[in-house]
Parts: C-alpha cells; sequence; structure tokens
C-alpha cells in the first residue's frame, strides 16, 4: 500500500488555525516570513510544519493558535485544556481515547499541544509517560487485555512519530548520539522520545529501536563514533542476561570515549556503577538538560 501523502492546509484553514484572518496569512506569505507551497494555480498551500515553525518565531501567535475543531461544547472544552496545558484533565482524556481507539483526536491533542509552544519534554513527561504507565497498570490488573495494551502503545508511537515531523530543528552540530535498548527490551516508546530530545538540541541521533543485539556492538560505534550513548530499560526479566549485556556495552563506551546516560525502572535492579556512566536519567527533563 502507498503511504499517503502529505495533508496540505488552505489558507482559510490556516488563520483558523493560527487565530488571523486570511489578509495576514496572504501578508506573511508574500514578504517570506511565512512558508508555503503555490500551485500551478498561484494557491497558498501549507503544511503543519510551516504553521509551526511560523509559531515558534511568533509567540504571539502561538498563545492563540488552536489546531483542534470547535464545533461542539467538547471539542471547545479539550480545545481550552490543551492549549492552557492542564495535564490533569488531558491525562485520562487522551487514555479513554486511546483505548477506544480515536487515534486522530490523540494525534491531534499531541500536535496542538506542540503547536502551542509546550515543552516537548514537558509533553513527555506530564502526557505520554503517565498514559502508558497507567494503561501498563490497567493491563497488570486484568482490566485490559495484552491486546489492547499493545494497541493503545502503537497508537502512542505513531502520534509520537507524526510529532517528530514537526519539531522545530535546529542547525546540526557536530554531536552524535546513540540510542540503544537492550536485546530483549520491549519497550522502545521512551527511546524514541529521547531521540526527539535529541534531535530539538541538534544531534545526530541513530535509534535502535526494540531488542537490540549487542554481542557486535564494537561495530556500530567504528561506523557511528557516537560522543554520547542513551540507555533505556523499561522492565528487566532478566537481570543476569542484561547485567553482562550492559557491562559489555559500558566497556565498549569508555575505550572508545562515549559518555553514557541511563534511563527507566529496570535500572532499580541493575548496576549502572561504571566510569563510562555520566548518570541516570529520571526523567525527559533531565534528557533536555543532559
Amino acid at each position: 500500500m502507498a503511504k499517503p501523502g502529505p495533508k496540505y492546509i488552505s489558507s482559510p484553514e490556516a488563520a483558523r488555525i493560527l487565530g488571523v484572518n486570511v489578509s495576514s496569512i496572504k501578508r506573511w506569505t508574500d514578504c517570506g516570513e511565512l512558508a508555503c507551497i503555490r500551485t500551478a494555480g498561484g494557491h497558498r498551500k501549507f503544511l503543519l510544519k510551516h504553521l509551526v515553525e511560523f509559531a515558534h518565531d511568533h509567540q504571539k501567535v502561538a498563545q492563540q493558535a488552536n489546531l483542534l475543531p470547535l464545533d461542539t461544547p467538547g471539542d471547545r472544552e479539550i480545545s481550552y485544556y490543551t492549549q492552557k496545558g492542564d495535564y490533569s484533565f488531558l491525562v485520562p482524556w487522551v487514555q479513554a481515547r486511546a483505548l477506544e481507539g480515536e487515534y486522530g483526536q490523540v494525534q491531534c491533542v499531541l500536535l496542538s499541544l506542540y503547536l502551542t509552544q509546550h515543552e516537548l519534554h514537558e509533553i513527555y513527561d506530564l502526557l505520554i509517560t503517565p498514559v502508558l504507565h497507567s494503561i501498563g497498570e490497567l493491563w497488570a490488573e486484568g482490566t485490559i487485555t495484552i491486546v489492547e495494551e499493545h494497541l493503545v502503545s502503537q497508537r502512542l508511537k505513531d502520534g509520537l512519530i507524526r510529532l517528530q515531523e514537526i519539531v522545530h530543528l535546529p542547525e546540526r552540530t557536530n554531536q552524535r548520539a546513540l540510542c540503544l535498548n537492550l536485546s530483549e527490551e520491549l519497550h522502545d516508546i521512551p527511546l524514541k522520545m529521547v531521540q526527539h530530545l535529541l534531535e530539538e538540541k541538534g544531534y545526530q541521533v541513530y535509534f535502535s529501536g526494540q531488542k537490540t543485539p549487542v554481542n557486535q556492538i564494537e561495530k556500530v560505534f567504528t561506523t557511528f563514533k557516537p560522543d554520547r550513548v542513551y540507555i533505556s530499560s523499561v522492565y528487566s526479566d532478566d537481570p543476569e542476561r542484561d547485567q553482562t549485556e550492559l557491562d559489555h556495552i559500558f566497556n565498549v563506551c569508555k575505550e572508545t570515549g562515549a559518555t553514557v546516560f541511563v534511563g527507566g525502572r529496570g535500572f532499580d535492579t541493575l548496576n549502572y556503577r561504571h566510569p563510562a556512566v555520566r548518570c541516570r536519567l529520571d526523567n525527559f527533563a533531565d534528557v533536555a538538560s543532559s
């Protein structure tokens, strides 16, 4: 199946999202402040990334921007709490929509939070992480099935990938980071969020994904020469195996001069005290400031 193309936004819709009139959209595009795509007929079309980039440079516009529909009282309510960044409301709302399979609504809230200039690490710490923890607890207590847990996790992961497409990226530095999971780690969403935060800082990031075999990890260091290595462990079902893998990675990092950062609940049962390890990161705000 062919991958769907990008969704183009018309001038009236762009004006609605940014909370201005169409004449402002025309003026900003004519003077080059707001990027757009010109059709063969001369019409302006926008990608969401164009609007996000403009809002990033115009604080007043960002404060009034709104990606969500306002057709019903429910729409207006979720729009209000999204603009406000009220995560005590958004966490149960996003969890409920994800369980119901309302992928589009979940994605729209994530994109709207970023459009209105809520920090990426804040979205991850105060929304995505609590939802994932709550979904895991519902599965552990038997309230939802493992299939439902996987479906919700995948919906959130898809939303993160869509969010990554609009994140404002600075000019890339010459710093390289390697994001690693261990060989039996199935949870790669936290590491995906680490990748986004590092890219937002200008890093060239190499992301391993689930279940990374580490028996030939030396070749990765030879090829990519990472300055930093971020290792995530959400759950360790075999601490002895995972410790052996970690010690191997730590030693390779020491030999190559790469600095290691670790994070995740799995490290409650693993020893990460090693000369190559700088620290354990407790949240995504720590990643952003690392």
